[in-house]
């Protein structure tokens, strides 16, 4: 009988798939990343289904839409036993632990037979330096402004303590259980804010980079959605002045990739190493991008590529072509059903997403023509909208009723909104229909009122992260 593959995903935060040497980025430095990708099949069409943490992360472990789960808000709640990829993985035999961030409220396993290390209680993302009143309640500071070299020994910083537990946890699978078939997934909360990489990296990208140019008068002919993000995200009141602080972001920005990517290439040294490689899928990917100035903003909730598409790579060594890209449209609500096939288990009903795994060991069409991605605006989701994605066009429909149509071959940087031209208006109403028959905009309240939320964000808790004992105990990592 074949052996099952062991399942290494790694998950950073944050990540715009713009910011990627194998994307064609010239100023970043992702040797491992780059690697990786030469190594397997990156996905260039890759959409998170819904541009903001939590609402994304729930989508991809569950592999259905927002629109099914409920979830837009960094407050909401998924259901307690919910069908899982790792659930369904441990049932099928597997190993199954989880290292960093996963953000979840309510319960903080869905599935996972192990956390040694993450954001069981509190934030995900850890204060550099140390908390401080003049921080606020989450102790993060102003999103751009506060972001420069990190003031943290690097060994205390979460992306390092990952490393060390995921190297760890690979050590004892390889010592107690080597016959077992493991999933092991990595998040780290880097390149999220507060984006402070260690010097070394920053000092890579001082005085190297520059920020995108952006057509006067852009944002007063954005649909309202965009407007309201904005002015949500924490980043809006930099839009169109502080470029000074904006541009020190950005090589901040660029760091954290770069440190990531360092991080990651430690651990796929350590799973060749213990000889895990050769039977393993590696797939790395984030919850959702980064605008990093692009159309003069900052952060996500937005449906242009670089908030709503992300990085995607996978290496099955002896079943994908290395090498490859695929252009074909995709989601993260696809690799749920996808790890189940290559692992031979049965793919549950309630998946909303495809195996992926005919396209990649035949080159088979997906049945499927594109995606959908919703949101809701960062702390007033009475503003929300829903985008489909095709081979060519990018739509996207908000419950106000306005629109935006994108040619993606003909404008990639999304700055020609088609709506209302003329000669478009088949195309408009073939969108759509198709996007309020899949979205129901007049059910959104409802799905909403529905949902369970937090009574406050889990910035509160004085520390991100903490540390799961031998014994069961839980405590704080520090600082």
């Amino acid at each position: 009988m074949e052996k099952r593959p062991n399942i290494l995903f790694i998950l950073s935060d944050q990540h715009s798939p713009h910011v990627l040497g194998c994307a064609g980025n010239r100023d970043i430095r992702t040797p491992n990343l780059d690697s990786l990708a030469s190594e397997g099949v990156v996905f260039d069409n890759m959409y998170c289904q819904n541009p903001l943490c939590v609402p994304s992360r729930a989508s991809l472990i569950t592999g259905r839409y927002s629109r099914n789960l409920g979830i837009y808000d960094n407050m909401h709640i998924m259901e307690a036993g919910s069908t899982t990829l790792p659930g369904v993985l441990s049932a099928g035999g597997y190993r199954t632990c989880l290292i960093g961030k996963a953000h979840f409220n309510g319960g903080q396993y869905h599935g996972y037979q192990q956390r040694p290390y993450g954001d069981l209680y509190g934030q995900g993302h850890q204060p550099d330096p140390g908390r401080r009143p003049e921080f606020g309640i989450n102790g993060l500071g102003d999103v751009l402004a506060n972001s420069g070299p990190s003031e943290m020994p690097i060994e205390l910083t979460q992306t390092e303590i990952c490393v060390a537990e995921a190297c760890k946890w690979l050590q004892i699978h390889k010592s107690a259980h080597p016959e077992q078939p493991f999933m092991l997934s990595v998040h780290f909360d880097k390149p999220h804010f507060p984006i402070k990489p260690p010097a070394k990296y920053f000092n890579n990208y001082t005085g190297r980079l520059s920020l995108p140019d952006v057509p006067s008068g852009w944002m007063e002919q954005a649909v309202p959605f965009i407007r309201e993000a904005v002015a949500h995200n924490e980043t809006g009141h930099h839009y169109g002045k502080d470029f000074d602080i904006q541009l020190r972001a950005k090589e901040s920005y660029y760091g954290c990739v770069e440190w990531v990517d360092d991080a990651i290439g430690r651990i796929l040294e350590t799973l060749g190493y213990l000889g895990f490689s050769e039977n393993t899928i590696v797939i790395y990917s984030s919850d959702h991008g980064e605008m990093c100035g692009e159309h003069g903003t900052w952060q996500k909730t937005l449906f242009f590529d670089a908030s709503a598409r992300v990085p995607f790579i996978i290496r099955w060594p002896g079943r994908t072509a290395p090498g490859t890209r695929n252009y074909e449209i995709a989601g993260l609500l696809d690799m749920f059903p996808t790890l189940c096939d290559a692992a031979g288990i049965g793919i549950p009903g309630s998946c909303d997403g495809i195996s992926l795994l005919p396209l990649l060991e035949y080159n088979e069409k997906p049945a499927r023509e594109g995606i959908f991605c919703e949101s809701a605006v960062l702390r007033a989701t009475h503003m929300a909208g829903c985008m489909y994605r095709d081979g060519k066009w990018k739509y996207c429909y908000y419950i106000d009723g306005s629109q935006e149509l994108y040619d993606m071959d003909g404008d990639p940087d999304e700055y020609e909104n088609l709506a209302g031209r003329a000669g478009y208006e088949g195309l408009l109403k073939e969108f759509r229909e198709m996007t309020v028959d899949f979205w129901q905009p007049g059910d959104y309240p409802q799905r909403l009122a529905r949902t369970p939320i937090m009574p406050r964000e889990k910035h509160f808790y004085p520390f991100s992260n903490q540390f799961v004992t031998g014994d069961g105990m839980i405590v704080d990592a520090r600082p």
